[in-house]
């Protein structure tokens, strides 16, 4: 009885042991406690490629996605959609807040902003140009656009962490964070959505 007691304890040691060391895989190394996270973490650490996808934007333009604009800049990114009523409006706010700081600090000729709609079907350019002005993006800093080709959608969100479910309603559940695309096209960091004032202390911090 006592053996077998002592080899269920070192099985159940063996086994929380296991876990204990997947667990702090999974939040590397504890220092994160979610898939969120775990990619903010992991990004900041090791900018990744991007899929060279063409989007096309709200003038009708064809632009890359590794390049939006003036390959000198950078770029903040979001993913919406435009008949989205929850969190797409924290998307537009933080984007629009970032918008007014980088003009107001003179840092619109490093860093533009563009917002990429997943409903390729809906948001067609004129859709994209009257959000956008509803927004009071300025198109010289903040852009919206989507994928020209609807079969690049996929390993568009994947490469950004982006899942989008139908809500069978005909509109979407999804994710969403702000990322930035650094001056080598790479995706470089992610950040918690309802944080555009993280993403403008790391800008300042990189300016000085």
């Amino acid at each position: 009885m006592t053996g077998g007691w002592r080899g269920t304890i070192v099985a159940a040691a063996f086994v929380s042991a296991l876990s204990v060391i997947a667990f702090g895989h999974a939040t590397r190394g504890f220092r994160v406690v979610t898939s969120d996270g775990a990619r903010q973490f992991d990004l900041a650490r090791a900018p990744v490629a991007l899929p060279d996808v063409i989007l096309a934007d709200a003038s009708g333009h064809r632009v890359r996605l590794r390049e939006p604009g003036n390959a000198h800049r950078q770029t903040l990114v979001t993913f919406i959609y435009t008949h989205c009523l929850t969190v797409c409006r924290s998307s537009a706010s933080g984007q629009a807040y970032l918008q007014a700081q980088l003009v107001a600090r003179g840092l619109a000729d490093h860093y533009q902003l563009l917002a990429i709609s997943f409903d390729p079907s809906r948001d067609t350019p004129d859709v994209l140009r009257a959000y956008g002005r509803k927004q009071g993006a300025d198109p010289a800093v903040w852009r919206m656009a989507t994928v020209a080709d609807a079969a690049d959608m996929p390993a568009l969100l994947k490469a950004f962490g982006v899942v989008v479910l139908p809500d069978g309603r005909g509109d979407y559940v999804h994710n969403a964070a702000h990322f930035l695309i650094d001056g080598q096209g790479r995706l470089a960091r992610a950040y918690d959505i309802d944080r555009p004032d993280a993403v403008l202390a790391d800008i300042v911090h990189a300016q000085r």
